[in-house]
Order: structure tokens, then C-alpha cells, then sequence
């Protein structure tokens, strides 16, 4: 892995447009109070154009064709992580309600321009408890891949982690953000995703589900993350 001085601090990749903010929200912003350059690349942002009918998430969540879901939840995705400090960066990918198959050259070749531009110092990836196809998808994507960052890592996934509370990353793992001004941030800029809470059911009884999150992810140290390549 290339040891040249980075452009970003931190680069996290996240699957949909609020996984990096849910699962890693304290760790961006705590990167950038730090006055470092920390940065989210989400994979399957949408197709903005798109006319599709929307999946039974979207529908769900008041959208009637891919193309307004995707315009609408990337101002979301702006909008949480500029609470945070960090740079939203999108690729135009279709999550699975909109695809039949996907093309891991042409994704990978998407996420490279990227990581070769933005040049990260670390960067993290999902990796427990990857119960979400896309995030496991993801996730084998980099598997044996050299790529020009520092270090390469995994990060614990929300509200996957929570709900699977019985279930520990394992060996390895490392508390990454849990300081309680970055908490709060994390907490804003997650209320930011305002078509998502009610579908991730965290906004129930005034947010109590997501305050129950918090709480359950800081009484375990904080954030987790596993560094799994680089010094």
C-alpha cells in the first residue's frame, strides 16, 4: 500500500446513503474537529435520472421512482454530513430493489478513481455483522485488493450491530469514536436522513429507538473498527 502523504484523513465507504453516518458518525466528526479532511463514498447512491418505479423501501418511504428517491436522500446525505464535517462523495450504482445483477469490475473501477483521487490515509469498509447483502457484497469487493491508502479497516455496522446485541465483532476490534460531542453530531446529523428514521424504526417514541442505539453502541466503547491491512 502506498505510503505517500494523504489528501484525506479519512475516507469511509458506505453502501447507502446513511450507513458511514449511522455506523462511523462520531469517528468523521471527530476526524474533522480535529481540522483533518474526513470523507464519506457511498456505493449505491442511485441513479438521480432514473424513472424507475420505486422498490418496496422507497415506496415505502414516499418516493414514487428511483430518481426522486436518490435526489432526495443524497441532499439527506449532504445535509448529515456537512453536521459532521465530512465530504459526501456518490457513486450512481442502483441498490437491489432497482438491479438484477451487478458489475463488480465497473464498481470497482468507480471506487478506485475515487480512492486514487481522494488519496486516504485510512480507509474502512463494512464488516460486522454484514447481515445486509449490499454491505457483504461490499465488503468481498475488497477483498485482496491493494489500494493506494495507508491503511485499510472494517467498520461495525448500525443498526445492524444493535440488533444483533447478542453478537461481538470478535478479536481485533478497536473503540474508534465515543467522545460525547461527536455523539451529539452523530445523533444530528443521523436525524438529518429524514426519510429513513421511520423506515429503520428509529424514530419511535421521539427517537427513543435511536437514543437506545446510541447509548447500547456507547456502553461497548463506542464506534468499532478493525484495521486489517497496512502499519
Amino acid at each position: 500500500m502506498r505510503m505517500a502523504a494523504p489528501r484525506v484523513s479519512l475516507l469511509v465507504v458506505s453502501p447507502h446513503l446513511d450507513d458511514a453516518v449511522l455506523s462511523l458518525g462520531a469517528l468523521l466528526a471527530r476526524v474533522a474537529r480535529s481540522g483533518k479532511r474526513a470523507a464519506v463514498l457511498t456505493v449505491f447512491a442511485g441513479d438521480t435520472d432514473s424513472l424507475k418505479p420505486c422498490g418496496g423501501w422507497d415506496r415505502r418511504g414516499g418516493f414514487a421512482t428511483e430518481g426522486e428517491a436518490a435526489r432526495a436522500r443524497r441532499l439527506e446525505d449532504r445535509a448529515a454530513c456537512g453536521l459532521l464535517g465530512a465530504e459526501p462523495h456518490w457513486l450512481s450504482f442502483s441498490e437491489a430493489d432497482y438491479r438484477e445483477a451487478l458489475d463488480g469490475d465497473a464498481v470497482r473501477s468507480a471506487i478506485l478513481a475515487v480512492v486514487t483521487r481522494l488519496a486516504p490515509g485510512d480507509l474502512l469498509v463494512p464488516g460486522f455483522p454484514l447481515v445486509n447483502p449490499d454491505h457483504a457484497w461490499v465488503r468481498a469487493l475488497f477483498e485482496g485488493w491493494e489500494l493506494p491508502c495507508r491503511r485499510l479497516g472494517l467498520y461495525a455496522e448500525q443498526p445492524y450491530r444493535f440488533r444483533s446485541a447478542g453478537a461481538r465483532p470478535g478479536d481485533g476490534w478497536i473503540s474508534a469514536g465515543r467522545d460525547p460531542r461527536d455523539v451529539w453530531k452523530k445523533r444530528r446529523a443521523i436525524l438529518a436522513y429524514r426519510s429513513q428514521m421511520k423506515l429503520l424504526g428509529l424514530d419511535r417514541h421521539r427517537n427513543s429507538k435511536l437514543n437506545r442505539m446510541l447509548l447500547h453502541e456507547r456502553i461497548r466503547g463506542g464506534e468499532a473498527i478493525a484495521w486489517v491491512a497496512g502499519p
